[in-house]
């Protein structure tokens, strides 16, 4: 699955769902790590990365 996230420059980016290692709050928005440990900084919040990407931590799991 691919989600669409916002980089710092206003650009979107498409991340690939099954590539994503983990994800973690960022001076100004969220860091999102790759299994091959390339990373990608977006601006929107750690809130709405984890609605996207881990959707059972909003179900209190």
């Amino acid at each position: 699955m691919i989600a669409e996230f916002t980089l710092h420059d206003g650009n979107p980016v498409s991340v690939n769902m099954d590539r994503v290692d983990y994800f973690q709050p960022d001076d100004d928005g969220t860091m999102i790590v790759f299994a091959d440990k390339v990373c990608v900084c977006v601006q929107d919040s750690y809130d709405a990365v984890a609605e996207v990407l881990n959707p059972e931590r909003q179900a209190g799991c």
